[in-house]
């Protein structure tokens, strides 16, 4: 599976967690999805899972935050890109 292929909004992701978070079963969770029109193994999920997790634990500092946000801002301005950022 690519993740990039299949996973379209956070809220797919916010959703597998608080699944996972009230015990349902990774099987039933990638059969629901699936059903949504998602298609996930149980490994799928579980990896989703797990990379949600620690998305959170590493901090990123404030000047990097502020430069990545005037940099998407100037490329969302920017006419000379061949397509939108």
């Amino acid at each position: 599976m690519l993740i990039k292929d299949q996973i379209y909004r956070i809220e797919n992701l916010k959703a597998l967690h608080c699944m996972h978070k009230a015990g349902i079963q990774h099987q039933v969770i990638a059969l629901f999805m699936t059903s949504e029109g998602l298609p996930l193994s149980e490994q799928d999920v579980a990896l989703l899972i797990h990379l949600y997790d620690d998305c959170g634990k590493i901090r990123v500092p404030q000047k990097k935050i502020q430069a990545m946000i005037v940099a998407k801002k100037m490329g969302q301005h920017d006419d000379n890109l061949p397509c939108p950022v």
